[in-house]
């Protein structure tokens, strides 16, 4: 943060104070006290106070989908922490965290078959408010805020990884995630690719910088890969692989279809008649993602309410079905929402199945 940007936060604090008020302190209490973040999401919006706490409101309504606040270490799937788990190397001059990202060694179609959009989502988000902590802390301690510096290297880089439409697809979601979500904090993304040493060396300090990258800093046996810091990408084991033999949930019994037409939604209702009673889902999409909820409608005081229970969130199901169970806390109507309304350009068609299974057939399960 610099000394103009520090006095454009002073000119902007009653447009910050607005936002502010808001957005209860108890929803996300780090992100409330962080001024500088906040006044990011007005700079995006060119101080449009409206316009901003529209961003905000889908912001934390996206961190409450993911439930970012219970994620940790017991989370993370076992593929990602071997394949991706390692990638922050040091600082910059600026004391922002870098952060390697070897994308022409990555195996886009290992990628795609073995891990959930979702999954990877839901662990770059984390990454990101890690490194916030990391700079609320920076400024604590001396005023600055140092954005978030990510070197993507494309070394290695195949004609099958440049042309693997999901894999490409799977890095702009992630990028877009970290533009809508975190506006701002991603200074620079620097793309190498063999001789970009001297460059990185003028943004790095060599004691930062890993060997191989030109760098000074090395494995405590001396190793110039560091790979106690960085995960050095390479082919994925196909025993991770999802979708490996999946029958398609179009050939089997009970399955209904439904094509959504863009910009649309539907809701199926559920009646579930006794306490306790379960309802399994399975679905998939014949194409890309589609949008997936589960809702409670109730009457109080003669007033339709609807209660979200599973968090709408788009769901990527084109090679493997997304399947799912609630337990209903009491009888009613419960609605399953497919939505499509965020796509403006395509139909989805998707393919679904559902069981209830009352208390009494559900405890004979468990003893059988």
């Amino acid at each position: 943060m610099s000394t103009n940007e520090s006095f454009t936060i002073s000119e902007k604090k009653k447009e910050i104070d607005q936002l502010k008020a808001s957005m209860s302190p108890d929803v996300d209490r780090e992100m409330y006290n962080d001024t500088y973040q906040i006044y990011l999401i007005l700079k995006e919006h060119n101080f449009d106070v409206s316009e901003a706490e529209i961003a905000l409101r889908r912001i934390l309504n996206w961190k409450k989908k993911l439930q970012l606040n219970k994620y940790n270490e017991a989370n993370i799937p076992e593929i990602i922490k071997k394949y991706f788990d390692k990638h922050l190397i040091g600082f910059d001059k600026e004391n922002g965290p870098v952060h390697y990202f070897p994308l022409g060694k990555f195996d886009n179609r290992g990628i795609c078959s073995s891990i959930r959009y979702f999954d990877l989502e839901k662990f770059y988000a984390d990454v990101l408010e890690k490194d916030l902590q990391i700079q609320r802390k920076k400024k604590e301690s001396d005023g600055s805020y140092p954005c978030i510096f990510c070197i993507f290297d494309m070394d290695g880089l195949s004609f099958a990884n440049a042309t693997n439409k999901k894999g490409i697809d799977y890095i702009i979601r992630i990028l877009k995630m970290y533009q809508d979500n975190y506006p701002g904090i991603l200074k620079t993304i620097c793309i190498i690719n063999n001789d970009w040493q001297e460059e990185l060396l003028k943004l790095i300090d060599a004691d930062q910088l890993p060997a191989f990258l030109g760098g000074k800093k090395t494995d405590p046996d001396g190793n110039p890969l560091c790979k106690t810091l960085v995960i050095q990408a390479g082919k994925i084991d196909e025993k991770y692989y999802i979708q490996k033999n999946k029958a398609p949930l179009i050939n089997s019994p009970g399955v209904q279809k439904i094509v959504l037409a863009r910009a649309s939604f539907s809701e199926i209702e559920l009646e579930i008649k006794e306490d306790g009673s379960l309802i399994e889902w399975e679905f998939e999409t014949k194409t890309r993602d589609v949008g997936f909820g589960l809702f409670y409608k109730d009457k109080v005081e003669g007033e339709e309410k609807i209660t979200e229970l599973v968090p709408l969130l788009r769901i990527d199901t084109e090679d493997y079905s997304e399947t799912g169970v609630y337990k209903c806390e009491k009888a009613g109507t419960y609605i399953m929402l497919f939505d499509n309304s965020y796509s403006w350009i395509r139909s989805k068609e998707i393919y679904y199945r559902t069981k209830i299974t009352l208390p009494k057939e559900h405890e004979a399960a468990l003893q059988d």
